[in-house]
């Protein structure tokens, strides 16, 4: 049976927003220059630590249009990555008729594979992510963006010191080996925290950038070599517009269970995540 066009939506949106907030580290071919190899390195830390905390987190997703919220939604999240292997598990808390909804996303290589459980349907579905567009549910956030596929070969450069939001940071610059809606990124890597404050988005030929994505790094605080940040806001510049990634609650927790990544556990949906966690549930994964 075809899924409604705005749970497939919302399906994709929120598999993007997991993979945002779980963002695959960048990652260069094997003929890249031995220079590229220090620089991949100082990236693939910052993406490391700014977006790849493993535990249970709190989210809520805020699209602004005019200075105007014009959409909101609220879920759990849970993550852990081993190896090459990430899995995620979500779950709508509001608004009140997506409550229960739940996805759960396991990535492997930059393959994904996700299962959708409806509380209407009683039961959770494989689903396929082929409907896709630029633009995710009418927020700022597109795959490219967000999805490790194409975050696979970039060739790196160093564009010296910057600041960013008064602090000092080192300025790389990714150029795209494949094709790609970007000309370049231009990637604000804070020195003092080892994390990433911003990303600028530039089209082909483009000198100036035409999204950005910021980081607020003011007041964040290390927990067992991660970050602890508040959330991300992507921009579209000179549209007024602009999507906002709030973490209202971040239990770090690189022991986190596997079996709460269990297809099964798509069904319960009077099982919050956090309580989940917490009680080590080890059952088989699917």
């Amino acid at each position: 049976m075809k899924l409604p066009c705005d749970v497939v939506g919302l399906a994709v949106l929120a598999a993007c927003v997991v993979l945002a907030l779980a963002a695959a580290p960048l990652a260069l071919g094997s003929d890249a220059a031995p220079g590229e190899l220090d620089l991949l390195e100082l990236v693939r830390r910052a993406f490391e630590r700014t977006f790849h905390q493993p535990g249970v987190r709190s989210v809520q997703l805020r699209i602004e249009r005019g200075g105007r919220v014009v959409s909101h939604r609220a879920f759990e999240l849970a993550y852990r990555r081993d190896g090459r292997i990430a899995r995620s598990l979500l779950r709508f808390t509001e608004p009140e008729y997506l409550r229960g909804t739940a996805l759960l996303i396991v990535d492997q290589d930059g393959a994904s594979d996700t299962w959708l459980f409806q509380p209407s349907e009683q039961r959770a579905r494989r689903v396929g992510t082929a409907q896709k567009a630029d633009s995710f549910y009418g927020s700022d956030l597109s795959l490219e963006d967000l999805e490790r596929t194409h975050w696979v070969r970039w060739r790196l450069a160093s564009e010296g010191d910057a600041v960013e939001a008064g602090r000092a940071c080192r300025l790389v610059e990714a150029v795209p080996r494949v094709e790609s809606q970007y000309g370049r990124l231009l990637v604000w890597i804070d020195r003092e925290l080892s994390g990433v404050a911003r990303i600028d988005f530039h089209r082909p030929g483009a000198v100036e950038p035409f999204k950005r994505l910021r980081v607020p790094l003011d007041g964040a605080t290390e927990e067992r070599g991660f970050l602890r940040i508040g959330g991300l806001e992507v921009e579209q510049i000179g549209r007024d517009a602009r999507t906002v990634v709030e973490l209202t609650r971040l239990a770090i927790d690189p022991d986190l269970a596997s079996g709460v990544f269990s297809a099964m556990r798509l069904e319960r949906g009077g099982d919050e995540l956090f309580e989940r966690s917490s009680r080590g549930d080890e059952r088989p994964e699917p």
